[in-house]
């Protein structure tokens, strides 16, 4: 019965505020929906007193809002602070203990067939030596719990920081520009990217955004145009090493048809290319042609990547140094690096780019159909700003059709939001170290094997797990959408009834205290209210979680599962679960 009533709710129209127009707190608790992870408990009454004006402005300058006691939080996490350098040695020492085990394995197997006395003492020896190298702890080197340290961090922020419009700007941007971290080194170049690319340009210049992703070494190796290159014949250095090569692999020796001819090496890759004006700028529908994105790889060809230090590399005699011609504009030859520059200008500055920018602004914002006029007007201030993004964000949070009935509780909240904003309204704590369980690098490590979709099944029958495991378990892994598009900005997208049951089961964890490294102070949520007085309890969950916004239906429901043949004066409340069901609701999952 519950889960047909969540399901038809969340499908339907949602609830208008009366009048036409919502009240001033509607506009408070709205804006701390939209424009944050949602109210924790007193939110709405501090944004009241500093008046939401005040508060719009603070948003949109976080650099003026302390959030120290968050940043020391995050010091447990020390790949967030590391060099590029470093953590790709991590990385490659990693990758090289993975086949020193792989290979322990296979010596562990021929033990079995050895006959001799000296043989077997060998293989024991061989044995003994790689066993060590088997038992390795998990956790101890630093990429396989670097995606968690990632994933844990953003989740930390959303939670508890007091700049929440520029963390649901990092997380849109960041999502944007999507780099999924299950591919080769990106699992500890999305640190960089995170921390270098994504996070310094929030309110900056898009330009300036746009050619940090361009020259992102996450995004560079995630797109394949860290391969991309012009055909060329190879200098003598090459040929040396090919040759050596050929020399100690078994068929790799020169094709006797072609014995003589010129050798030659590289190719156009135009993966990027193609994602960097159908997904970054332009939109599918930018007005650019498949020799437009053969001409813009081209203008990429030797912008790669240093796979020794993590850090961004030109090479010049990678690069296709002829004229081109992008989307109309005559680029001459010999341009060298510039070409990239010239690209990134005219993308920048294409009236495509800010019409798609500022859709998908529109629709995280504001509405997953935002109005056609709104979107208008927000892509003439792209322009007229020169593609400042503060300035943009500000169009559309001072727009009338921001504060539209229409947008009140009108999309649904991901997995990722539905997660976090259920420990914001719960008045909910992170604790990384957590308070029991495994230590810390060793639950990372299961945490970064659980992105690559190692050991659920015995995840799933944990009896506590951390929130990182859960939002996951609920379908948003973060970091890790394997398409370049990135998670849908299209809320309803994320309504499905296998959904709807996980996010129940999630809100049951949470209200039992069954997660980790959550802190959860359910005391005080009734603030001494009397659990023996049902309406009493009903009525001030509602305030808390809910900030009352509880229709009849909803309250119906939750009567009648929670309080059975109900008797408001004798009724005893079980608190953990109707903080679940008030969780699971309609009213909880839109904002």
């Amino acid at each position: 019965m519950l889960w047909a009533c969540v399901a038809l709710a969340l499908t339907a129209v949602p609830l208008q505020a009366a009048d036409n127009q919502l009240t001033p707190d509607q506009k408070i608790v709205h804006v701390l929906d939209r424009l944050g992870f949602g109210p924790r408990p007193g939110d709405v009454e501090r944004v009241k007193k500093m008046r939401l004006e005040n508060y719009l402005q603070q948003q949109l300058h976080p650099e003026r809002i302390d959030d120290s006691v968050v940043e020391k939080k995050l010091a447990a996490f020390n790949a967030l602070s590391m060099s590029a350098s470093n953590l790709m040695e991590s990385f490659h020492e990693d990758q090289r203990m993975a086949a020193e085990r792989k290979k322990a394995q296979a010596e562990s197997e021929k033990q079995k067939d050895v006959k001799s006395g000296s043989e077997l003492a060998d293989a024991n020896r061989r044995a003994s030596n790689v066993q060590k190298l088997m038992d390795d702890k998990p956790g101890e080197h630093l990429s396989r719990i670097a995606v968690a340290q990632l994933q844990d961090a953003k989740i930390i922020r959303a939670v508890e920081s007091n700049r929440q419009l520029y963390e649901v700007l990092a997380d849109f941007w960041s999502n944007h520009f999507n780099v999924d971290v299950r591919k080769g080194p990106c699992q500890v170049l999305k640190v960089v990217d995170e921390r270098e690319v994504i996070r310094p340009n929030v309110f900056g210049k898009f330009r300036d955004l746009l050619e940090a992703s361009a020259k992102s070494p996450a995004m560079l190796f995630y797109l394949d145009n860290a391969q991309n290159s012009a055909p060329r014949e190879p200098g003598p250095g090459e040929e040396r090493l090919r040759s050596r090569v050929r020399e100690q692999v078994p068929g790799t020796a020169p094709d006797p048809v072609n014995a003589g001819k010129p050798r030659v090496v590289g190719g156009i890759n135009e993966n990027y290319a193609r994602e960097i004006m159908e997904l970054h700028t332009l939109g599918v529908d930018g007005g650019y042609t498949q020799k437009d994105v053969q001409e813009v790889a081209r203008c990429f060809t030797g912008w790669g990547i240093n796979l020794r230090t993590g850090g961004f590399e030109f090479h010049p005699r990678r690069h296709d140094d002829g004229a081109k011609t992008v989307l109309g504009h005559i680029l001459p030859p010999g341009g060298g690096a510039k070409d990239v520059e010239w690209v990134l200008d005219i993308l920048a500055r294409h009236p495509s780019t800010a019409k798609f920018i500022a859709t998908k602004l529109c629709q995280r914002l504001v509405a997953d159909d935002p109005p056609a006029a709104l979107v208008e007007r927000v892509a003439g201030v792209f322009r007229a700003t020169d593609g400042d993004l503060r300035k943009v964000v500000e169009a559309i949070i001072y727009s009338p059709e921001f504060y539209f009935p229409a947008t009140y509780r009108a999309k649904i909240k991901s997995p990722f939001e539905y997660a976090v904003s259920a420990v914001r309204a719960a008045g909910g704590m992170m604790t990384p170290e957590g308070s029991a369980g495994p230590p810390l690098t060793a639950r990372l490590a299961v945490e970064t094997g659980a992105t690559f979709g190692r050991g659920m099944d015995r995840i799933a029958g944990a009896r506590r797990k951390t929130l990182n495991l859960s939002i996951i378990e609920l379908g948003q892994a973060l970091f890790a959408y394997q398409a370049p598009t990135g998670y849908p900005e299209d809320s309803r997208k994320w309504v499905n009834a296998g959904a709807l049951i996980s996010r129940m089961n999630f809100s049951l964890a949470l209200a039992e205290g069954k997660f980790s490294d959550v802190s959860l102070p359910t005391d005080d949520l009734l603030r001494g209210v009397d659990i023996d007085k049902p309406d009493l309890v009903l009525n001030r969950l509602d305030e808390v979680l809910l900030q009352g916004r509880m229709s009849d239906a909803t309250r119906a429901t939750l009567e009648k599962q929670t309080f059975g043949p109900y008797d408001s004066a004798t009724s005893t409340v079980n608190v953990p679960q109707l903080v679940a069901l008030m969780l699971g609701s309609p009213e909880f999952q839109r904002h």
